[in-house]
């Protein structure tokens, strides 16, 4: 053990000579040795007595795993302060003592604790904790500012602004934020004096970032402009490469309303600045989008991707088959494009899977109706129905009379009926006689 002397004191009328003295670890002791030899024996006696104290442990060794730390507070102009109060805090723990007139405070501390070192007085603050990582035997110089504060006004050309959030930051550290209250004000009772950067900012108006300098009771006033700006939608298909744009797509806005894509997949609507609005973007046949969409203070543009959603489309070559015979099955998805591997049920039982061209052959054993349905994971197309028929015989096809074209009446009989003969010779006689009249009558006349 290394002895550190501090000094000698020899007590008068004695015959001893005593010395103190401090170890390595700082621990205080006495030597006593014999200047006559008189009172040697006493002296002997008393050494043994202390040795045997010396074997107690002594509270400094109890607190072994304690450190001093140093503190000095000084001001702007590196001045020390008298009567600050030092606060040193770890954990659920802490101490505290007051400066004395050099600005130096004595604080022990437990050894490689964190500690946070902060300070009370009535005209001198610091914005932050000043922060010991390892504890150990160090000397801290904490300097501290003039006691400021702070009240801010925020409002627009019609009035105050209530629930504006205002952020006040130095050095990039945030000292103090929260919002307006009804009046617009927002206010810091404590801060050191010095150079911040000020920012208000609420939901539709422009944000303000401005510098400002806080010495004592300092009053700011900002005021706010609402805005918005352009926002375009752009809808495109992922399923194609490159995809491609989705028109009559309807891009709804919470708040704002609705567009609607043209051909080229394009729509545009004007956003309050500063704003986060729900998006929901829709098409018949296709899966819903929704997005929440953050409105800066600039145009931007918002590209989605819309897809449709799953189906199955299932068609068959006739919807009657002659029983014992078999139909042609195709099977498309939601882009009418073959669907391949899909499964196919007739009257709920499988009969197969669609090919790479999305075609399968399925009998219709029976003279009934059979319900085909197309599925592929947990997606079901809609049912077709195919009815199967018997066949007795063959129908000879109905020959083609034609109907002959009426003639006009002839006056002169066909000879070539029988039945027509007495009426011919009735005719005969009836002109003989006509004609023997007038050559009677002729006859008669001359």
């Amino acid at each position: 053990m290394r002895i550190q002397p501090i000094g000698t004191h020899i007590r008068p009328n004695t015959s001893t000579e005593r010395r103190f003295g401090m170890d390595e670890e700082g621990h205080s002791y006495v030597v006593a040795t014999c200047v006559s030899n008189m009172n040697c024996r006493r002296l002997q006696l008393v050494v043994v007595v202390l040795i045997i104290l010396a074997a107690v442990p002594p509270v400094a060794a109890q607190e072994s795993n304690l450190t001093t730390i140093t503190v000095e507070v000084i001001d702007e102009e590196r001045e020390p302060i008298q009567g600050v109060t030092v606060i040193a805090e770890w954990g659920a723990d802490s101490v505290s003592a007051d400066t004395a007139s050099n600005g130096m405070v004595l604080v022990d501390v437990p050894r490689g604790e964190q500690i946070e070192i902060t300070i009370n007085h009535p005209d001198y603050v610091r914005n932050f904790p000043y922060v010991i990582d390892n504890a150990d035997q160090q000397r801290v110089e904490l300097d501290v500012s003039e006691r400021s504060s702070l009240s801010v006004g925020v409002d627009t050309n019609s009035g105050p602004i209530a629930d504006a959030r205002v952020t006040l930051t130095m050095d990039d550290r945030t000292v103090a934020s929260g919002n307006t209250s009804q009046e617009g004000i927002f206010s810091v009772e404590t801060l050191e004096a010095g150079e911040y950067t000020l920012t208000a900012e609420k939901r539709t108006y422009y944000t303000i970032n401005r510098t400002i300098e806080v010495d004592g009771e300092t009053n700011i006033n900002l005021n706010l402009n609402t805005g918005g700006v352009t926002t375009e939608f752009i809808i495109v298909d992922p399923h194609f490469s490159p995809p491609e744009s989705v028109s009559g797509a309807t891009v709804s806005i919470s708040g704002i309303g609705d567009v609607q894509t043209l051909g080229d997949g394009r729509a545009v609507a004007r956003i309050p600045i500063n704003t986060e609005v729900p998006v929901t973007v829709t098409k018949p046949k296709y899966e819903d989008i929704k997005r929440t969409l953050m409105i800066n203070e600039s145009g931007q543009t918002r590209t989605y991707e819309l897809t449709r959603r799953p189906q199955l489309n299932i068609t068959t070559a006739s919807d009657r088959i002659i029983a014992g015979e078999s139909v042609s099955v195709e099977v498309t998805n939601a882009y009418e494009e073959p669907a391949p591997d899909v499964i196919i049920t007739r009257n709920a039982e499988s009969v197969g899977q669609t090919n790479e061209n999305g075609e399968l052959t399925v009998s219709i054993p029976n003279a009934e109706s059979y319900s085909l349905i197309a599925s592929q994971d947990s997606i079901e197309s809609e049912p077709v129905s195919v009815r199967g028929v018997n066949v007795v015989g063959s129908t000879p096809e109905p020959t083609s009379t034609t109907t002959p074209t009426p003639s006009a009446p002839s006056l002169i009989p066909d000879i070539m009926n029988a039945g027509a003969l007495p009426i011919i010779g009735v005719i005969a006689t009836i002109s003989v006689i006509i004609a023997l009249i007038v050559a009677g009558i002729f006859t008669f006349r001359r």
